[in-house]
């Protein structure tokens, strides 16, 4: 080989090389350098690690991004679409790495999650994925802001009086509960939710002139309150008689407490929230008698409170029996020791949740009076009726939740 051409190859070696080192450092810096966004409110810090931009597409587009509290007192926030653009059939999931929040639905507003509580020094990680969409469209920019709250509203008293827990101490649709485990944290179909389990002391609230028990605070900052006992009458025939459509919608006990509503309550209106119960009268779909829950609860041990079923709009309904489970009871178990359990019951009373049925007879759940959850007390029997109501977010309390000096709402 010719000298010229030795240095003719050498010289494009040498180009070769440095178009391949070009290369990788631009790639690398690009990646290095890939900015990360950081926002401060009041305490707050989120970090995205992704565009905070919220698009839909033809695949998932997933966005990582952190909050954390750097303050010294505790932080309640909310994960919401800024510049929201309404969009329709569009879902999105959004977990947290405690596995708290796994939340999958429609956007449908501007808030993905509302009311979550963060502690001193905290940090809590979220992966939101915008599923994939025929339509692809902004949605808006990922923001988290935390409430500043110019007056304590009855959700936040029960926080402040009570030991919170990200786990129940036993373990739900597992266990009962039989000692004081707090207010547990979990999700429902709204947003973070507050439960109370086991033996309860300052969940008692005092309404209408009636006793009630705290069982939670809703996704939406509601409260869910059961009566403290039963109305004292004994409801026949949970669902019309004669009739194979199995549905809280068209049960007897539906009628009786909306009559009981309008005798007891009806004054009290503008304190109570208009919520959609669940109506869970989904089959198997492997065995036409039994319903979901059936499996859910008796099979599967998980309760949820999220609605698996139809969800009906009304201001007075009953406990589901997955509620029954997250405050201590357990199918055939005796308890006793759980804020549910009330002596003065003196008969089994209605969930609305559907166990079995077929034809003419349906098999609900119900609550024992020796505090166990029931699944085989056909539903032409008579029982007792303890009504299920949720208070509006924004109403102020005093007292201190116990039995002395019960949550009273402030006219």
């Amino acid at each position: 080989m010719s000298k010229r051409k030795k240095i003719i190859l050498s010289v494009l070696s040498i180009l070769l090389c440095a178009l391949i080192t070009f290369i990788v450092v631009r790639h690398y810096i690009n990646k290095k350098e890939k900015p990360v966004l950081v926002t401060v409110k009041n305490g707050l810090s989120t970090n995205f690690l992704d565009d905070n931009t919220l698009e839909s597409s033809s695949k998932d587009r997933e966005y990582n991004f952190s909050i954390s509290n750097n303050s010294d007192v505790e932080k309640y926030y909310q994960i919401r679409i800024d510049n929201y653009k309404t969009v329709s059939n569009i879902k999105y999931k959004l977990v947290s790495d405690d596995s708290m929040v796994n939340i999958e639905k429609k956007i449908d507003g501007e808030i993905l999650l509302d009311y979550a509580v963060i502690n001193p020094g905290e940090t809590h990680n979220y992966k939101l994925t915008i599923i994939k969409s025929i339509n692809a469209s902004t949605i808006g920019n990922i923001s988290v802001d935390n409430y500043i709250f110019e007056q304590e509203y009855f959700a936040q008293t029960i926080i402040k009086n009570s030991e919170i827990n990200q786990k129940p101490k036993t373990v739900v649709g597992m266990e009962i509960a039989s000692e004081d485990e707090g207010l547990v944290q979990d999700v429902d179909d709204s947003g973070v939710t507050y439960y109370f389990r086991g033996i309860s002391t300052n969940n008692y609230v005092r309404f209408a002139g009636l006793m009630w028990r705290i069982v939670r605070i809703n996704g939406d900052n509601t409260i869910k309150l059961i009566l403290d006992g039963s109305t004292g009458d004994q409801v026949e025939y949970y669902i019309n008689n004669g009739s194979n459509y199995f549905s809280y919608a068209n049960s007897n006990v539906k009628t009786y407490l909306t009559n009981w509503y309008q005798e007891n309550l009806s004054s009290y209106e503008k304190f109570i929230s208009t919520q959609k119960a669940c109506d869970n009268t989904q089959y198997t779909g492997t065995d036409e008698f039994v319903f979901q829950s059936s499996q859910r609860l008796l099979i599967n041990h998980n309760p949820t409170f999220n609605c698996l079923g139809t969800k009906i709009g009304s201001k007075i309904y009953l406990l589901t029996a997955d509620e029954v489970e997250h405050a201590g009871g357990l199918p055939g178990v005796v308890n006793t020791n759980y804020y549910l359990y009330n002596s003065s019951v003196n008969n089994s009373s209605w969930t609305m949740t559907p166990s079995k049925g077929n034809n003419n007879e349906y098999y609900p759940f119900t609550v024992s009076t020796n505090g166990s959850l029931e699944d085989s007390n056909i539903g032409n029997l008579k029982r007792s009726v303890r009504p299920v109501i949720n208070i509006v977010k924004d109403v102020s309390v005093t007292g201190k939740g116990t039995s002395s000096e019960p949550y009273e709402i402030l006219v």
